[in-house]
């Protein structure tokens, strides 16, 4: 028996009730009727042999074999809406709305899609900075296309690549833990991830502590580490030259790991879209590398 070949159009019909979470709504974007898209999610059931999305309701989620299908699906029709790209005319009115994260390497981010901007100067990019809940809200509400947020590990609508990465606490060169006050913290605003990592593990620990500095953006958070403000929990893209790393011989408790998610709706990317992944990835892969061999 010879390889099963999987249908680009059954493939997009299966992403896009997945990045919709509905049936009828994949239906109007694809412009096919309801009853035809659950066919063509049902034909390509029937193909790999297993069940890949379950319905409970008006609510649908993915499968174990679904999510890991959804991984390879999103690249096959990357390469195919690259390859038909070649064949498209310019689209002036086209824009590409990116969301970056505050707590994530968001310097390196930004430096990587500039040359995507002056690579596709007919495409409309508009770049959003924001902390990662808010990149999601937004992701599922259509207000961006792409976006590299940290999540819980559990997210499967919209991600196109995920990666692991170890946060730990920093402070300044001479900043010193005093067992007899609460442990003071730099932060971001409430419902950033690092900030719920950081009180939780303490919590969790028997340890009191209290927000000394709270900040939106990196540059602030990093400043008020490096003048001794207190400490604060990081990633290896975002420690600085004045400051050091606490472990658990400082007397602090083992941050979970994070993770970091590369999200995209990919039923309305084109070129510019997926060059814009590209840069993001390699990024980001640079970034995983660097700290492993760290």
């Amino acid at each position: 028996m010879g390889p099963i070949n999987l249908p680009t159009e059954l493939l997009r019909a299966f992403i896009t009730v997945v990045e919709v979470a509905s049936f009828t709504r994949a239906a109007e974007i694809l412009g096919r009727t309801q009853p035809a898209i659950s066919l063509q999610v049902k034909r390509l059931e029937e193909s790999v042999g297993c069940t890949l999305i379950e319905r409970k309701g008006k609510e649908i989620s993915l499968t174990e074999r679904g999510e890991a299908l959804a991984i390879h699906a999103r690249q096959i029709l990357r390469l195919n809406d690259l390859a038909m790209a070649q064949f498209e005319r310019p689209n002036p009115l086209a824009k590409l709305r990116v969301g970056l994260p505050v707590d994530y390497a968001v310097n390196a981010l930004q430096s990587c899609l500039t040359d995507v901007v002056k690579q596709y100067s007919d495409i409309q990019i508009e770049i959003r900075c924001d902390l990662s809940k808010h990149l999601l809200s937004a992701m599922r509400s259509n207000d961006i296309d792409i976006a590299v947020a940290l999540f819980d590990g559990d997210d499967q609508q919209f991600l196109f690549r995920n990666w692991k990465e170890q946060p730990t606490w920093v402070g300044a060169t001479d900043f010193e833990i005093c067992d007899q006050t609460d442990i003071p913290l730099v932060v971001h605003p409430y419902g950033c991830v690092y900030r719920d990592r950081m009180a939780t593990a303490l919590k969790l620990a028997g340890k009191s502590w209290r927000i000394a500095y709270s900040s939106p953006g990196i540059g602030g958070l990093q400043r008020a580490v490096q003048d001794g403000l207190g400490l604060s929990c990081l990633t290896a893209p975002t420690v600085q030259s004045g400051m050091r790393k606490f472990t658990e011989q400082d007397g602090l408790p083992v941050l979970p790991p994070l993770h970091i998610g590369l999200f995209a709706r990919q039923t309305q990317l084109g070129a510019g879209g997926y060059a814009a992944i590209d840069a993001m990835v390699t990024t980001l892969e640079a970034h995983a590398s660097g700290t492993q061999s760290g």
